[in-house]
């Protein structure tokens, strides 16, 4: 693909989000900078998100429709081949923007050239007046805190399109996809941490980054970060997602499971 100096490329991955798709297509189009192009990656969608999509008749707007189901990562990761921009900001199709956020991402790039990634704090909304912003504080080490945690949404990440392409997202995991990709840039790259909530997070039970792959996903991270503090990130997380799930019965049958399964070999490997 043809190369933009200075233009932002959003690559959105979608499925089955036509009652939720125009409103976030909708934030990135209002902001305050706008992108060169909103690449929207359709994961082979059943409903009607290709009509809701066209229908914002947005020249900026180029529609994508994978012929099969790819997964989130996978898409995202088509819409990083396919993109043109110098920067690539990633979004969900079932959030919102608020409308500062290319400008100050940007602005934050070309203050501090060195960086490799650039994250915003978010609000994440779970149902009416149940709000949280995370992270909760400004994290001023965040290449040495993202290897006992993760710290950063796939909505929050503003990089360049040369950093994207080497480190692609991997599709084999369906949760901490986000954590995978800011580790892996890490080693090599600079973080920065933008302390302001300038993505809106709607919290749903068949939202992409819900579901039961959770201890599966974090077995591989471990298995491919030998350097994250399995202890920190396995309580964090816990944390995390007993808030999510509100204690269910899946959830805490899930964290048995992986405790037997995971958790307590390692710790035998330990002794």
């Amino acid at each position: 693909m043809d190369f933009i100096p200075g233009g932002i490329s959003v690559v959105i991955p979608t499925y089955n989000r036509a009652h939720l798709i125009k409103e976030s297509l909708q934030s990135v189009l209002d902001q305050t900078v706008l992108p060169l192009e909103i690449i929207v990656v359709d994961d082979f969608s059943t409903d009607n998100t290709e009509e809701v999509v066209k229908s914002l008749n947005s020249p900026l707007i180029k529609y994508f429709k994978n012929q099969r189901t790819k997964g989130a990562n996978g898409a995202r990761n088509t819409g990083i081949m396919l993109s043109c921009g110098e920067f690539i900001a990633f979004h969900d199709s079932d959030d919102t923007w608020l409308p500062k956020k290319l400008e100050l991402q940007l602005q934050a790039f070309k203050a501090e050239p060195d960086i490799g990634i650039c994250f915003c704090s978010l609000i994440r909304i779970r149902g009416e007046g149940n709000q949280v912003i995370f992270p909760k504080k400004y994290i001023s080490s965040p290449n040495e805190l993202v290897r006992k945690v993760s710290i950063a949404s796939t909505q929050t990440l503003f990089t360049t399109r040369l950093l994207a392409q080497n480190v692609l997202f991997d599709e084999s995991i369906k949760r901490f996809q986000d954590w995978d990709f800011v580790l892996r840039a890490s080693y090599d790259h600079k973080l920065l941490h933008l302390n302001i909530p300038l993505v809106n997070q709607n919290i749903m039970g068949d939202s992409i980054s819900s579901g039961k792959n959770l201890f599966n996903s974090l077995q591989i991270i471990y298995d491919k970060h030998p350097l994250v503090d399995r202890n920190s990130a396995w309580n964090k997380i816990i944390e995390i997602e007993a808030n999510r799930e509100n204690g269910s019965s899946n959830f805490i049958e899930n964290v048995l499971w992986f405790f037997l399964k995971v958790k307590l070999k390692f710790i035998v490997k330990q002794v």
